[in-house]
């Protein structure tokens, strides 16, 4: 795990707009935890258009595929971490009747993609922590 101080990702003509807004988002009002959101994460966000939020808090690529779209963006110790969480609720599925399991994770996986992703490029960190 190492800190990645010299990275800038406004100038990385590789990050799209969407995720430059991301990521000046997260560097300005910090990171919600596992947990939920700090005070003033929570006040900034309700500042914001319905659109930028979805845009800061949800990732439609990474509900779809899940592990495959962060094996994509190379957070691989994530993906085999979710790739684990989709087998387990896959077991629990089948011995049980709890259907609306199946969508959890991939929901879990897209609202935490964006800050995932964040601490990779910004941070330099990725670890085997969900």
């Amino acid at each position: 795990m190492s800190v990645n101080n010299e990275y800038d990702y406004q100038n990385d003509n590789a990050l799209s707009e969407k995720w430059k807004f991301r990521f000046a988002f997260f560097e300005k009002n910090g990171l919600p935890n596992f947990w939920g959101p700090t005070p003033a994460w929570k006040a900034a966000f309700k500042e914001m258009t319905f659109g930028q939020k979805v845009k800061v808090s949800f990732n439609f690529f990474a509900y779809f595929f899940s592990f495959i779209y962060l094996l994509i963006i190379g957070l691989w110790k994530k993906a085999v971490l979710v790739l684990l969480l989709n087998l387990v609720v896959i077991f629990i599925i089948a011995v049980s009747d709890l259907n609306f399991l199946g969508y959890v994770v991939n929901l879990f996986t897209a609202m935490r993609a964006n800050i995932w992703f964040y601490e990779y490029k910004v941070k330099g960190k990725q670890d085997w922590s969900l």
